[in-house]
């Protein structure tokens, strides 16, 4: 069934920083104030930027290798001459950015970047979040993107945001809308969050199924929600309309006590192994992403 239809201190601070930089000015604007005003002067000459922006990179570079850097690690992963290097990564130290480990001499992020982190996630719900990542989604693979969650029974699930992509078979599923959790991949996204005991309690074996293709009974249901914690996400085909599919992720704000799922929804008749592993790909790349911004035990497990 489409979603289309159906419907930690934890945190890896750094992710954050490089999801919401623009957003980490504006909150600690003096800060860069500050910072600018320190490396304003600054001139490399095989780099034609300021050095406010060979920060950022820095900092951009220290959250792709999520450890700390040293000035070796600076000059081969941004090219910057070694001395211009250096000299920079005090700066940013000396400025509250980054702090050095005094055995390995090595760079890593501040109580300042962990502070601002918090900001910024608190300034970012998780459906914002997932929002961008599903109109991204639909930009990018032409199909129509949804996000869900679990009515007030935990048995169904309701649209809540629809993206349209650009395919000309595209299944539209207005926001409001009910299905049962267990036929559509939204749902079993959201299920797998609880345990096998849980699911038992919420359901009985008198599915009203939807489709041949959905489970029938509690454990087959449960079967395949273990397949969902495996993989990350969960598939549904030719569940809730003929002809369509869907595959989802589901993200847990521990904090906010909100989880939500996100899809794409696709012609059947596309669903060839080459695509099904394309777009899981893809929502699992955002899922991780905006997961482990939102503090997600799931998606920092994965890591």
């Amino acid at each position: 069934m489409t979603d289309a239809q159906c419907h930690t201190w934890e945190i890896t601070y750094i992710d954050l920083l490089i999801f919401f930089l623009g957003r980490v000015y504006n909150i600690f604007h003096s800060h860069i104030q500050r910072l600018s005003s320190i490396f304003w002067n600054n001139n490399y000459e095989s780099h034609s930027m300021s050095s406010l922006n060979s920060a950022a990179r820095i900092l951009q570079l220290l959250a792709s290798r999520e450890r700390n850097l040293t000035v070796t690690d600076v000059v081969e992963g941004l090219g910057m001459p070694k001395s211009s290097s250096s000299r920079l990564l005090k700066q940013m130290m000396d400025c509250g950015l980054l702090e050095r480990d005094k055995r390995t001499l090595a760079y890593g992020p501040s109580l300042l970047m962990l502070e601002l982190a918090h900001q910024v996630r608190a300034a970012t719900p998780l459906l914002e979040r997932m929002e961008r990542a599903v109109q991204e989604l639909a930009q990018e693979t032409g199909h129509t993107g949804y996000i869900s969650a679990l009515d007030e029974s935990g048995k169904h699930v309701v649209v809540l945001r629809v993206h349209h992509g650009a395919h000309p078979l595209r299944v539209v599923t207005s926001p409001g809308h009910r299905l049962p959790a267990f036929a559509t991949s939204t749902g079993r996204a959201l299920l797998a969050r609880l345990d096998d005991e849980a699911i038992r309690a919420r359901f009985s074996d008198d599915f009203d199924c939807a489709s041949e293709g959905a489970p029938k009974t509690v454990l087959a249901l449960i079967q395949q929600l273990e397949r969902v914690r495996d993989r990350g996400w969960a598939l549904a085909l030719n569940e809730a309309l003929p002809g369509v599919g869907s595959l989802s992720c589901a993200v847990s704000d521990p904090q906010a006590g909100q989880t939500l799922s996100f899809c794409l929804s696709f012609p059947v008749s596309l669903a060839q192994p080459e695509l099904i592993d394309t777009l899981a790909r893809r929502l699992v790349g955002h899922a991780s992403s905006i997961g482990r911004a939102a503090g997600d035990s799931f998606w920092n497990a994965q890591s």
